[in-house]
């Protein structure tokens, strides 16, 4: 009985922090929207709501550059059952509400996994609190896919622990669960960290027990991507047509841990903080911060010597933070020539979840046995010393990290002696702050036991909801419910919207030192700019768009528009060009308040007759189907991405098709007049889709089989 009241308890204080946390979402009726939210994931999101709620699954996205695969997409989540709000949501309130229900999963799941391993009920409280609110968690809200594949990490080590712990074939069904959630839930990167993670602990736990959990390990592994297949199939296939999947290792090391950045660790806003509109760190504040809390990481440190699964979880620490300072400490680079698949990801500063994460693990392991003595009076004498020299030459090394940043560089007027200024004030105070929470954190640990616990949430609390709460900013809902007057433009034009330079967009509005303003006159004027994919949110398709993960042929396409568009504008060969690719209307201008949205000259040809150049109408009947009718003999040229999957049909006979201009669909018409259907039908969707079923075979049966057998032992 206790232990249900112990789990309620948790369950409902881990709400209440994530509430606490995106409290202007569950009590003010606003919505998150800086960042990739806005510039990416809203829009996908409208185009999945609007077809979900029709009943239709959207295989393909002809939206953004020419069109693009939405199934297999690595940074969307179309089979995750989050998606199943979608319909009953507006596409913000939907991504909203989804941050805080996934950051109230991710602390229940660091309990669920900490209690597996014996840990009592307050040191996982802590811990799983810790974890919610720590850097590496909290504020990445803006980026879903990520979002809530942390969250599920401490699923998955639950999940992993529960088989190493008791071979049944119920928990081999609930881990293959978790595993297919996992990779469902929109971030290969960072489910290929956790599964790693996963991985490195099963092989320790084996080691020093035994290999008998092997095999219902790999079973569970197995299960889960079968389950998954229908996402991770397609996914493969996109990853062969696009440029991303081999960066170099010096495009990988986009967002790195600089040396001079460890101290967030302990000072978080040691650079400023971007919501208070003077972040000068290198990179972006979300990717660097790691901080965990004095107290939690005083008590990782503590458990060293305490058991010997703690000793792992600070190894890991120290590894993946290791990890994280990219191709300046090294190990990355070693990393990036024997790990399989680490090519495919920047950012190595994302091994911070990681280290945060172990940390948190290594904290819950180790509270009970943190004890006051004199080693740690050197943490608040170490920051006193930080204090003192940031007083003295904080201002003169921040500049210089500022003025080294990559983002930075091309604009080095934006790093004014004003803005050096007002970081360094708020950075003394921040270090000000950290030593004075070593101060409390050491007078904790005088209190009794009774008491040391209480005062210790409080202190974290403290410490790190200050900073949770702000690092994603909201907005009025209001805003994102009314398209922009552009809009119009581009509908009476018709075709293709041509963003052939969104430099200046980007200047204005994203802008890592200041979230800046959330003003809805403000946000009404970046939609307008109807840039970063901004009119797919109300159906509006894009020569241009922002994917990061794209078609090879359709973005070296875009590039050599651009490139053309920018030597001259009014070259009549390019504007020929620009209608024979399906664009009616571009938006463009040298800055924000010259940006304007027109149509071309020449009405847009989606579809088109080679040769006589005869235009025709194509009539999208859903995102994977497209019908040509009246179509002459000859060469038919439809202005799609041409993708692997994509079948046509002339009169109701399959066709055989090709590639025309390296990047559209053709297929030869031999009478007329004839219809045309094309449809999106990947063999790798069929395929996955029928894995799928028969993994859920599979663990029905599985779940079926241990509730019968456990019936059989209760009346045998």
């Amino acid at each position: 009985m206790l232990h249900r009241v112990q789990h309620a308890a948790a369950i409902g204080w881990f709400a209440l922090v994530a509430a606490c946390v995106f409290w202007k979402v569950a009590f003010a009726q606003q919505v998150l929207y800086w960042g990739d939210i806005m510039l990416y994931f809203l829009p996908m999101t409208a185009f999945a709501r609007h077809w979900l709620a029709q009943g239709v699954l959207p295989l393909w996205n002809p939206h953004t550059l020419f069109g693009q695969p939405f199934v297999g997409n690595p940074q969307e989540w179309l089979f995750y059952p989050s998606s199943l709000l979608l319909p009953l949501l507006h596409p913000a309130s939907y991504l909203s509400w989804n941050a805080v229900l996934h950051l109230w999963l991710g602390g229940v799941g660091m309990w669920m996994f900490l209690r597996t391993l014996g840990v009592g009920f307050q040191p996982a409280l802590l811990a799983g609190t810790a974890w919610m609110l720590c850097g590496a968690f909290a504020p990445r809200a803006q980026f879903p896919g990520m979002f809530q594949t942390i969250a599920l990490i401490g699923w998955l080590m639950w999940a992993v622990e529960r088989v190493l712990q008791t071979t049944n074939v119920g928990r081999v069904a609930v881990m293959a669960v978790v595993v297919a959630l996992l990779l469902l839930a929109g971030h290969a990167q960072v489910a290929y960290m956790a599964s790693l993670l996963a991985t490195a602990w099963a092989l320790w736990r084996m080691i020093r027990g035994g290999w008998r959990p092997l095999l219902p390990l790999l079973l569970g592994v197995a299960g889960g991507l079968l389950l998954s297949a229908a996402h991770w199939l397609p996914m493969l296939q996109l990853l062969h047509e696009t440029p991303r999947v081999n960066l170099s290792v010096w495009g990988a090391n986009r967002f790195p841990l600089r040396p001079e950045q460890i101290p967030l660790l302990l000072v978080p806003d040691l650079y400023g903080a971007p919501w208070q509109g003077n972040w000068l760190g290198r990179g972006n504040y979300w990717e660097v911060a790691y901080a965990v809390g004095v107290l939690p990481l005083m008590a990782a440190l503590a458990s060293w010597k305490v058991r010997s699964e703690a000793r792992f979880w600070l190894i890991v620490a120290a590894l993946s933070l290791w990890l994280a300072t990219g191709a300046s400490g090294g190990l990355y680079i070693l990393a990036y020539y024997l790990l399989p698949g680490l090519k495919a990801f920047h950012d190595p500063a994302r091994w911070l979840i990681l280290t945060d994460f172990a940390l948190c693990v290594a904290a819950a392991i180790g509270w009970e046995h943190l004890r006051l003595s004199r080693k740690w009076l050197l943490l608040p004498v170490a920051l006193i010393m930080l204090t003192l020299l940031w007083s003295w030459q904080g201002a003169n090394i921040i500049e210089w990290a500022a003025r080294r940043d990559v983002i930075r560089a091309s604009r080095p007027e934006t790093v004014s002696s004003t803005l050096v200024v007002s970081t360094h004030a708020v950075s003394v105070k921040g270090c000000w702050r950290a030593t004075g929470a070593a101060v409390l954190a050491l007078l904790v640990l005088r209190l009794a036991p009774s008491r040391r616990w209480w005062v210790a949430m409080t202190l974290l609390l403290l410490e790190l909801l200050p900073l949770a709460m702000p690092a994603n900013p909201t907005a009025n809902m209001a805003t994102f419910t009314q398209p922009p007057d552009t809009i119009r433009t581009v509908a009476r034009a018709g075709g293709r919207l041509f963003v052939p330079n969104q430099t200046p967009m980007w200047r204005e509005y994203v802008n890592y030192v200041d979230y800046g303003a959330s003003t809805p006159e403000l946000l009404r004027r970046w939609q307008r700019m109807l840039g970063s994919n901004i009119g797919m949110t109300w159906e509006v398709s894009e020569a241009s768009g922002y994917e990061p993960v794209a078609v090879r042929r359709a973005v070296m396409h875009y590039v050599n528009l651009a490139l053309e568009w920018k030597q001259s504008t009014q070259d009549s060969q390019l504007l020929r060009r620009l209608q024979r690719s399906g664009i009616g209307a571009v938006a463009t201008g040298e800055t924000a308040d010259s940006w304007r949205v027109f149509a071309l000259p020449y009405p847009p040809m989606r579809a088109w007759v080679v040769g006589t150049g005869e235009p025709l109408h194509a009539r999208n009947l859903s995102p994977q189907q497209v019908e040509i009718a009246g179509v002459p003999a000859g060469d038919l040229m439809l202005t799609d991405t041409a993708y692997p999957g994509w079948r046509v049909w002339v009169n109701g006979k399959p066709q055989r098709w090709h590639i025309a201009d390296t990047t559209f669909r053709c297929v030869t018409v031999a009478q007329s007049p004839s219809l045309v259907l094309w449809r999106y039908e990947p063999d790798t969707f069929r395929i996955g889709l029928y894995l799928f079923l028969l993994g859920c075979a599979f663990a029905a049966g599985a779940l079926l089989f241990t509730c019968l057998a456990g019936k059989m032992c209760q009346y045998g």
